[in-house]
């Protein structure tokens, strides 16, 4: 089923700065997944602890390539005016794969991830891309606010009424309350005492808000 809706005016905005964004990223990501695939390709029968390493890594890193190149994509499909495709999606398949995007920097971080899935609230009708999208930009959210001190992202789902429930936890410092009722505003600077202070781009929330209301939900603090 497929259907097509206004787009945000804000939503069209910062597509149209992350299809620039996108575009410039694209090109050298790409050098760099093929490079890494024929080290990996090299060094895949190792002789020796140090080549064993070195294969390791390059996997690793192949993985955070193909991982950015999704999330590049994905702001490409968002900039062009990619049409609402709604379609039943099984949350207890599409949150799993998104969470094992996340594993390899997750470990570096020191940070575990709890996932509690509701199997009453098992299929919802949804765009999987934007939702997929959606749900990325919050986990990134929560991942940067543990960078220098690891914790746990805790993801839940439930049933309420005719609606899906999507919640995500963690155990970062928190917002400052004074700053809880800008954190979906576009570049918002907020302060980095009691907020993240790994950087980011300063539109992740917003999309995230943009995108629930292109899918006719929402999303809260």
């Amino acid at each position: 089923m497929s259907s097509a809706r206004p787009r945000p005016r804000r939503l069209e905005y910062m597509g149209a700065m992350a299809a620039g964004l996108a575009h410039e990223v694209k090109n050298p990501l790409s050098t760099m997944t093929v490079t890494l695939q024929l080290m990996a390709e090299d060094f895949a029968e190792p002789r020796d602890p140090r080549e064993e390493r070195t294969l390791k890594r390059a996997k690793l890193l192949l993985g955070e390539a193909r991982r950015l190149d999704r999330i590049v994509q994905d702001f490409l499909e968002l900039a062009r005016g990619y049409e609402v495709s709604l379609q039943s999606v099984d949350l207890t398949l599409l949150i799993p794969e998104i969470v094992r995007l996340h594993e390899a920097e997750n470990d570096k971080l020191g940070i575990a991830t709890r996932v509690a899935l509701d199997p009453a609230a098992r299929h919802v009708v949804v765009d999987p891309k934007f939702l997929r999208l959606a749900l990325t930009n919050l986990l990134v959210n929560a991942q940067q606010a543990m960078a220098e001190r690891g914790g746990e992202i805790f993801i839940e789902t439930a049933l309420r009424e005719r609606d899906v429930d999507i919640k995500v936890t963690d155990t970062g410092p928190g917002i400052h309350p004074d700053d809880q009722e800008r954190i979906f505003e576009k570049f918002v600077q907020l302060d980095p005492g009691v907020t993240k202070e790994f950087g980011g781009t300063g539109l992740g929330l917003t999309i995230s808000q943009e995108l629930a209301e292109l899918l006719q939900g929402k999303i809260e603090l």
